[in-house]
C-alpha cells in the first residue's frame, strides 16, 4: 500500500488533521474550541459521559467549518492547560507542536473563560447540525416573548423562580439542559411616553430539560388561554436574573452583528445568539456566576457587591470569612489606582502622599475600610466607604487619636492629632 503523504504549511507545521491549511486559525475559531473543550473536561469532572466526535462534527459544521478536524487543537489546548497547571481531559494527550503565539492565545482565552467574573458556559457543546445552518446551535438562545400573547413582565413580577418557556420547532432538538438565554420581550408602542416600552432584555436563564410537547399550566399570564393550552414544544427555563425592575434596553446594546437580532421584531420564539452577546447582557445585569466560592465573588468588583447582599442573611462563621476574603479585594486596588496610590490625609496636610515605591516601580498604599468589613452592613463594601491611606495613617485610624466626625454622601470630615479635615469620597 501506498504510503500517505502528510502536506506541511508554508510555516512548516502541519495543521490539525494533516491537512493543507490555507489560514491560521481565528481568535473565535480557538475560542470556539476552548470553550468546547471546557465543557467536556467539566462533564468528564462529574463522571457524564460525551461523545468527542459530535462535538467535533458540531464544530466543523458551525463555529470552525473551514477546518476538517478538531483533534490536534484539541490536543494543544491540553499543553496550554498543563503549562497553565490545570486539569486536562484524559482523552486528549497534550502535543506541543503549536506556535508561541497560539499558545498566548489560548492561554489568555482560557483566562478570559475561567475568571472569576466571566458569564458562565453551558453545561454542554451545542448539538451537530445536519446541514450548514446560518445561526447553528450555540447553547447560548434569545427566548422572544411577544407582549400581544404572553404577559412577560405580569410574571416575572409575580416572581416565579421557573416557567415552560415556548421553543421553535426548528429548535426544539437543538435545546439541552444546561443552555444558558436572555428573555428579550418586545417593544410596546403607546401614545405617551409612560406607556411605551422599547424591546428589552427581561431575565437571563438557564434550560433545565429539554422540550417536550406539552401546555402551560400558567394560563392566566396569556392574552388567550387557548395559547396556553396549545400542545406545543417549551422548555423549563430557571431566572438566573430577574431584571424586570431594571430591564436592559436593546438599544443600548452595542451596534454590531452579534446583537443584530436584538433589535429586530422576531417572529420566532428561540434563536441562538453568540457567547459575546450573552456575556455582555451578563455582565450588564450585574451578575456572578451561581458556582463561584465566596473567595472567587471576592476576586470582582460584581462579586463583592453580591456578597454585601448575602451576607444580610449569612450566619456569622460565614460573615467573618466574607470579610477576610474582601478585606484585600478588587473595590479597595480600584479605589487606589484612581487615587494614585496616595494618602489622603498626607495629600491634605500638603505633606508627600506616595508612602513608598514598590520593587516594581509601583506605589504602595492601604485601603481603610471606614466602617468595618466585618460588620457586614449596606455600604461597607462599597467604593464610598474606602479611604487610601499610607500605611501609619492606616494604622493611626485603628489605634491612634483619629475620628470621623461626619461620614456624608461624597466627603468625610474627620479629626486627626487635633486638626479637622475634609476628605473627597471616589464612587465607581
Amino acid at each position: 500500500m501506498a504510503r500517505k503523504t502528510r502536506k506541511k504549511r508554508r510555516d512548516g507545521r502541519e495543521d490539525d488533521g494533516g491537512q493543507v491549511a490555507t489560514t491560521e486559525w481565528t481568535n473565535d475559531e480557538l475560542a470556539a474550541a476552548v470553550e468546547a473543550y471546557l465543557q467536556m473536561l467539566e462533564l468528564e469532572r462529574r463522571g457524564e459521559k460525551y461523545n468527542k466526535a459530535a462535538v467535533q462534527r458540531m464544530l466543523v459544521t458551525g463555529p470552525i467549518a473551514s477546518r476538517t478536524s478538531t483533534e490536534h487543537r484539541m490536543q494543544n489546548i491540553s499543553y496550554v492547560l498543563s503549562l497553565m497547571g490545570l486539569p486536562c481531559i484524559e482523552g486528549y494527550k497534550p502535543l506541543s507542536n503549536v506556535g508561541s503565539g497560539t499558545i498566548e492565545t489560548l492561554q489568555s482565552i482560557i483566562e478570559t473563560y475561567t475568571a472569576a467574573d466571566a458569564a458562565p458556559m453551558p453545561l454542554r457543546p451545542p448539538v451537530p447540525v445536519e446541514t450548514l445552518r446560518k445561526l447553528p446551535p450555540t447553547g447560548y438562545w434569545m427566548f422572544v416573548c411577544n407582549r400581544t400573547v404572553w404577559h412577560g413582565e405580569a410574571w416575572l413580577r409575580d416572581a416565579g423562580t421557573t416557567l415552560l418557556y415556548k421553543v421553535s420547532d426548528h429548535n426544539h432538538k437543538e435545546v439541552q439542559a444546561g443552555d444558558l438565554g436572555v428573555l428579550r420581550i418586545n417593544a410596546r408602542r403607546g401614545k405617551s411616553a409612560a406607556a411605551a416600552h422599547p424591546a428589552a432584555v427581561y431575565a437571563i436563564v438557564e434550560v433545565l430539560g429539554s422540550p417536550r410537547l406539552q401546555p402551560d399550566d400558567s394560563e392566566s399570564y396569556y392574552a388567550d388561554r387557548a395559547d396556553a393550552g396549545a400542545v406545543v414544544w417549551r422548555a423549563p427555563l430557571k431566572l438566573l436574573g430577574n431584571l424586570v425592575e431594571d430591564p436592559i434596553p436593546v438599544g443600548g446594546l452595542p451596534n454590531n452583528a452579534d446583537f443584530r437580532h436584538f433589535r429586530l421584531p422576531m417572529p420566532t420564539a428561540t434563536i441562538p445568539i453568540s457567547r459575546r452577546a450573552f456575556s455582555e447582557v451578563y455582565r450588564r445585569a450585574g451578575l456572578t456566576r451561581p458556582d463561584l466560592t465566596d473567595e472567587q465573588k471576592a476576586a470582582t468588583i460584581v462579586g463583592v457587591r453580591t456578597l454585601e447582599l448575602e451576607a444580610s442573611k449569612a450566619d456569622p462563621t460565614r460573615k467573618s470569612r466574607i470579610s477576610k476574603y474582601i478585606e484585600r479585594g478588587p473595590i479597595g486596588q480600584k479605589v487606589k489606582e484612581i487615587r494614585g496610590w496616595r494618602c489622603q490625609i498626607c495629600e491634605t496636610l500638603g505633606s508627600e502622599p506616595i508612602a513608598f515605591f514598590r520593587r516594581n516601580g509601583r506605589p504602595f498604599a492601604e485601603a481603610h475600610h471606614v466602617q468595618p468589613v466585618s460588620l457586614l452592613m449596606a455600604g461597607t463594601l462599597a467604593a464610598t466607604n474606602i479611604m487610601v491611606l499610607c500605611p501609619n495613617h492606616h494604622r493611626q485610624a485603628h489605634l491612634g487619636n483619629f475620628e470621623v466626625l461626619e461620614d456624608g454622601r461624597h466627603q468625610w470630615r474627620i479629626s486627626i492629632d487635633g486638626r479637622v479635615l475634609a476628605l473627597p469620597k471616589t464612587a465607581l
